[in-house]
């Protein structure tokens, strides 16, 4: 999760006495020197050149050494989650500076940062940075689920080379590139960095199956539901996902609100849906497949949910104090996560749908909710990844470090990170109800809400 919707707005006033003084003790996080970085600039600005093709020796040792030390002077715990990061060094160098091309280098780089079991420190190289900066992905265009010991479709995208070739969910992959599917699977996960679950390393092992950084082509050969198979050669197409929120009214008169990532301007699109629909009898919050983005926007929506003044719980930091400019003048990141209040807060009672793929901010939402007891979860486990960082550092030779300086504790004392938010109502995924397009967590949230009573604290 990162905090640049928290901090963009108070860095403006720090921006030009930062530049000007260049002191560490100013910004000691270097939140402005990251903000900065990552602003577009208008079509005139001078652009840098691109970095070369090939990484010479002395770029690569530069890359790895930033790498190493950023996360050995800046990571939010100091024990480095009881990781030997010196041996870690040792390991991973030889790696790194005989990697076959760039893209295998930064590779190994991630795959060390992958030694914390940490979802959110991750390396990614200029390529991804260059798609992600679109809001693009080059993906065949389908969700994978585990199920029945077997690699199922979960989700198909309608735009995919997929869709128009007959995949649907509940679709047993059987082969991929003529490779068994759960060989290749497997293959995938062994070649997967260490994250913060087994449930986060499982969506890195699909990404990596699914998705590129260039456009290339998969032989996959599928298993309808009547045992019958058929083979396509499917394009990883360009796919652009732009945060997106929807509500409606459920003909069951209760509330729906889902979106697809945490950013002011969902937050702000979420909060005049739950004004519209204020006076349903209670609401359901889908964050299916939401992997998080800005605390700021986690904290107006929480808003929205209580009356009065709430403690939500710590927030920790490596130095145990509150993330601050100009010698803590300006605290950025309280160590107490209180929510104000909002007199005309929504009421009703609330059901969160959950998956493995929520994540993040999403998880801190949740997790928050629950731990309040302002709202019941229903679905799956989260993903286990709820640590915080401050911006993209840049990596010299233009890739880009996320490294986790803020973590957190839910007012009931609970972590979130390694463990995930778990459901109060849990609803596994199945075959027969990919296959009947039935969603049975949605159903059983309005079951659900018509037991709950009201906010009444």
């Amino acid at each position: 999760m990162t905090f640049r919707g928290t901090v963009s707005s108070r860095l403006a006033l720090g921006a030009a006495l930062l530049m000007a003084a260049g002191c560490s003790l100013i910004d000691p996080h270097n939140m402005i020197g990251r903000q900065l970085g990552e602003a577009k600039g208008p079509p005139t600005e001078v652009v840098p050149s691109p970095p070369p093709a090939t990484l010479v020796p002395e770029a690569r040792e530069r890359a790895f050494d930033f790498v190493w030390d950023t996360i050995n002077d800046h990571y939010y715990d100091p024990k480095l989650h009881g990781v030997d990061w010196k041996a870690v060094r040792e390991r991973y160098k030889p790696l790194a500076m005989r990697a076959r091309d760039d893209e295998a280098f930064w590779d190994v780089l991630d795959r060390m940062t992958g030694e914390l079991r940490d979802a959110h420190t991750r390396v990614e190289s200029p390529k991804r940075v260059e798609l992600r900066q679109r809001d693009e992905s080059i993906t065949l265009g389908m969700g994978i689920a585990l199920l029945d010991g077997r690699l199922a479709v979960s989700a198909v995208n309608p735009d995919s080379d997929a869709w128009w070739a007959g995949v649907r969910p509940g679709m047993f992959m059987i082969s991929i590139g003529g490779v068994p599917a759960m060989d290749a699977y497997r293959k995938a996960l062994a070649e997967t960095r260490h994250d913060s679950t087994d449930r986060s390393q499982h969506l890195r092992a699909v990404r990596r199956i699914m998705t590129a950084t260039q456009a290339s082509t998969a032989r996959i050969e599928f298993e309808r539901g009547d045992g019958s198979l058929f083979t396509a050669t499917l394009a990883r197409r360009p796919h652009r996902s732009p945060p997106m929120e929807r509500h409606r009214v459920l003909p069951s008169g209760y509330g729906y609100l889902q979106f697809s990532e945490w950013t002011i301007g969902t937050a702000l699109r979420a909060l005049s849906a739950i004004e519209d629909m204020k006076n349903t009898p209670g609401l359901v919050i889908d964050l299916r497949n939401n992997p998080g983005g800005a605390a700021q926007a986690v904290n107006m929506l929480l808003e929205k949910f209580f009356p009065n003044r709430t403690e939500m719980g710590q927030v920790l930091t490596r130095s145990g104090k509150p993330v601050s400019l100009f010698f803590g003048m300006i605290e950025i990141i309280k160590l107490k996560r209180v929510v104000d209040g909002d007199k005309d807060a929504y009421r009703a009672p609330v059901v969160i749908l959950a998956n493995a793929g929520s994540a993040s901010a999403s998880e801190l939402f949740a997790g928050t909710m629950q731990a309040a007891g302002r709202a019941e979860i229903v679905g799956q486990q989260s993903c286990g990844c709820l640590l915080g960082f401050l911006g993209y550092a840049h990596v010299p030779g233009g890739g880009e470090l996320a490294y986790s300086e803020v973590g957190f504790v839910l007012a009931n004392g609970k972590r979130i990170e390694g463990e995930g938010v778990t459901p109060d109502d849990p609803v596994a995924l199945s075959l027969g109800d990919l296959r009947a397009s039935r969603d049975r967590a949605l159903e059983e949230a309005q079951a659900r809400l018509a037991t709950m009573k009201p906010w009444d604290k």
